[in-house]
């Protein structure tokens, strides 16, 4: 089965190299089936090495860096090549100006954010689950972006890969909250409350946002809109799998960009 990439037209270029990842085209087996990039939830390392080798080359990198993702709002800025499997931090997002090095954010339900500035060439891949969300993860990786290479907010592209939808993701009143305390007008993200205090909530509306607070321009933001929950046979969903009886068995896709 050959790779199934979906890439944004706004970040077609010579000089980059970005996917977002599906399912498709990897050797691993059962719940891991078949390209699982993560290697945290039980799949066979040597599997997952070689799904990553595979996208790898298919991009033409020289390298993947991945980070320890935990749920923050840390970014690590990464100049170097990974070492072996060295993570280049702990942290929920990665930068770098460093051509032939693709950063990796991997997920399955989180929201993966892809930034370029085709100006100061810098590239940055973003992890954020609600929990970086309410963090403005999205928010401290443009300001890092401006620290580091002085990027412009209005010259970045963003591209905003495939997440769980509002439809297939209710959360709790404690999470309700915590997103009423961060956007004033929460509509469009949030749902009216329900009977038990929770509400439906779109993440990656409310990174989009974001970008858009942070000085993004509208225009130059595209999101996908596949839900990783209702697309089981391309993508990996959390919250399918624990619907399931499964949980903490399940793949995941990555979000992926480099510089040519």
């Amino acid at each position: 089965m050959s790779l199934d990439l979906l890439t944004s037209p706004l970040l077609q270029r010579d000089d980059l190299v970005h996917a977002f990842t599906t399912r498709a085209g990897g050797v691993s087996e059962g719940p891991y089936a078949s390209l699982n990039m993560t290697r945290s939830r039980g799949d066979s390392a040597d599997h997952v090495a070689t799904n990553r080798t595979r996208v790898r080359q298919a991009l033409g990198l020289d390298y993947l860096a991945f980070a320890i993702q935990v749920h923050g709002k840390a970014v690590v800025r990464v100049d170097d090549a990974p070492r072996g499997d060295q993570a280049a931090g702990e942290a929920d997002a990665m930068i770098t100006d460093r051509p032939g090095i693709g950063l990796v954010c991997q997920t399955a339900d989180c929201t993966p954010i892809l930034l370029f500035d085709p100006k100061r060439r810098a590239v940055a891949a973003i992890h954020s689950g609600w929990r970086s969300t309410v963090l403005d993860i999205v928010g401290e990786t443009v300001a890092a972006m401006q620290r580091e290479y002085a990027s412009e907010p209005g010259d970045l592209i963003a591209a905003i890969g495939p997440s769980i939808s509002a439809a297939n993701y209710r959360v709790g009143p404690e999470v309700v909250a915590r997103f009423e305390a961060v956007f004033a007008d929460s509509s469009g993200i949030l749902s009216a409350r329900d009977g038990e205090g929770g509400a439906q909530l779109d993440v990656g509306e409310a990174c989009r946002r974001q970008l858009v607070a942070s000085g993004v321009r509208a225009e130059r933001i595209e999101r996908s809109q596949l839900c990783t929950y209702a697309e089981e046979t391309r993508l990996f969903s959390a919250r399918r799998s624990h619907h399931r009886g499964q949980s903490g068995v399940f793949g995941g896709q990555a979000g992926i960009i480099g510089l040519r």
